[in-house]
C-alpha cells in the first residue's frame, strides 16, 4: 500500500495563498502623520475588507445569450434522453 504524501493534520493547517488586503480605519486615518521611524515601530490598525455597497446587476443585460443557450441545452438533453429510451426499447424488444 502506498504511503500517504501528507498527513491530515498538515492539510488542515494549510492556508490559502491569497493576499489579505486591509483598509485603514477612520481612527488611524485621523491621526497626525508620524515620522518614518515612529510609523515603523507602531503597527497600524486595519479593518477587514468588506463589500460596503452591493451593486444591483441586471443579469438579462449582462448575459443576453444565457437564456437562449439554456433553452437550447434543455432541448438537446431532452432529445438525448428520448434517444436513449428509444434505443433501450429497441434493444430489449427487437434484438
Amino acid at each position: 500500500m502506498a504511503k500517504k504524501s501528507q498527513s491530515r493534520k498538515k492539510r488542515k493547517q494549510r492556508k490559502p495563498n491569497v493576499p489579505v488586503y486591509a483598509i485603514p480605519t477612520q481612527e488611524s486615518a485621523e491621526q497626525a502623520p508620524q515620522p518614518a521611524s515612529a510609523a515603523a515601530a507602531a503597527p497600524t490598525k486595519t479593518a477587514p475588507v468588506t463589500n460596503a455597497v452591493a451593486k444591483k446587476i441586471d443579469w438579462a443585460k449582462e448575459y443576453p445569450y444565457f437564456a437562449s443557450d439554456m433553452k437550447r441545452l434543455g432541448v438537446v438533453v431532452l432529445l438525448m434522453v428520448v434517444l436513449l429510451l428509444a434505443l433501450n426499447l429497441i434493444f430489449i424488444y427487437v434484438l
